[in-house]
């Protein structure tokens, strides 16, 4: 089974800040950080099985949706009709892709099962060809080889603010004005009517996210002014 995201001994929380056309009532687009942008870009790397059983544990699958009935079939299925070499765990929760648990951003590891194990690094150590001469050096005196010690997590340079928009498409901040961003290019005429909106994303509101995603592209509307019932 999927963890429920309640169960998170220490919850991950993204800050975000929404500017809101107050007119009609819509998300322009997001100001965010490298953590928001990670945890869009890791929920590429989820498995589609794991996904569902997410949503499913926390009330938030579509009741129409087909694919649930597909995870539906395989948990009724009975194992004898299973090729020999596939278990129905290996389905409904399949492992992450993700690269390893330390490089991972933690409210992405809190969408993996506790069963489900992250790859770690393979670590390799260099010896010195000094060993076995004045025996062995101690452990902490080698070098590990490959794996730099300031390994940033996740995807993206943390030193850029991003913007995202209400559909989830990401690129850099735009070097000019947010002024002249609102009126040139998404063509906001009253900037009176835009105001700030900082919002809170913990797991559970990473799940409202991902499930409103998979058929909105009003996504940040949708789910932080209530555009959708989830």
């Amino acid at each position: 089974m999927a963890t429920n995201p309640s169960s998170s001994e220490t919850e991950t929380i993204i800050s975000l800040k929404l500017l809101v056309d107050k007119s009609s009532n819509k998300v322009v687009f997001a100001e965010s950080g490298k953590e928001f942008v990670d945890f869009l870009f890791g929920l590429l790397q989820v498995p589609l099985g794991s996904i569902i059983a997410l949503l499913r544990d926390n009330d938030l699958a579509p009741g129409s949706g087909s694919l649930g009935r597909v995870y539906e079939s395989i948990e009724n299925l009975d194992p004898s009709y299973l090729l020999p070499n596939q278990t129905k765990g290996s389905l409904l929760n399949p492992k992450p892709a993700f690269q390893s648990s330390s490089l991972t951003p933690p409210l992405l590891q809190n969408f993996v099962s506790p069963d489900q194990e992250i790859r770690t690094e393979s670590v390799v150590y260099y010896v010195s060809p000094l060993d076995g001469l004045f025996g062995d050096l101690p452990r902490t005196s080698r070098r590990a080889k490959g794996i730099p010690n300031n390994t940033e997590k996740g995807y993206v340079r943390g030193v850029v603010t991003y913007m995202v928009m209400d559909d989830l498409t990401v690129k850099p901040m735009s070097t000019i004005s947010s002024t002249a961003l609102l009126i040139n290019t998404l063509n906001i005429k009253d900037m009176g009517s835009v105001q700030e909106k900082k919002v809170e994303i913990d797991i559970k509101k990473g799940l409202e996210l991902l499930k409103v995603s998979l058929y909105s592209t009003t996504v940040l509307t949708d789910v932080f002014l209530g555009h959708r019932d989830l």
